[in-house]
């Protein structure tokens, strides 16, 4: 038996091979899914990272205006009959510690330091502004209570 060579250009038959496997109207098709799929996917990433961000400014001004509440109600006076008095000094060092420690985007809005729930507490309210990837520099409000535990006091009171 004698057997023949026989030659084929690798490149012919691999075009061939592609063109006979898609049609020109499902290369299109494929394109524009491509097209409308793609904002969409950038639009959900955007929003993921929003709201990551906006998480993570959210935790820091709760804690930052639970650490001013917590410091606002040791300041309360309360008497050895049981009477709470409220100073000014609750409501300053409320406040101070709020502005020390608050980064550019967590902005105070109230101080109360008072009783609250026959209690000595604190309120302090806050906003803080969202990352703004999406919508724009909104505000998220913030109220924290800071109550005064039983036998925690600054001081000699």
């Amino acid at each position: 038996m004698v057997f023949g060579k026989i030659y084929i250009a690798k490149r012919e038959v691999e075009g061939k091979m592609v063109k006979s496997r898609y049609s020109r109207a499902q290369k299109g098709q494929s394109t524009t899914l491509f097209a409308v799929f793609l904002p969409a996917i950038i639009v959900l990433l955007i929003g993921v990272l929003d709201t990551i961000a906006t998480t993570s400014r959210l935790m820091d001004g709760v804690s930052v205006t639970n650490l001013a509440a917590m410091a606002g109600a040791q300041e309360i006076k309360v008497l050895p009959n049981g009477v709470i008095q409220t100073t000014d000094q609750a409501h300053s060092t409320a406040t101070w510690y709020f502005v020390q420690q608050a980064p550019s985007y967590v902005q105070l809005t109230s101080v109360w330091c008072g009783q609250t729930n026959k209690r000595p507490s604190c309120i302090i309210k806050a906003r803080v502004q969202t990352a703004g990837l999406m919508l724009g520099g909104q505000y998220i409000n913030i109220t924290a209570v800071g109550y005064l535990a039983y036998g925690v006091t600054r001081g000699n009171q």
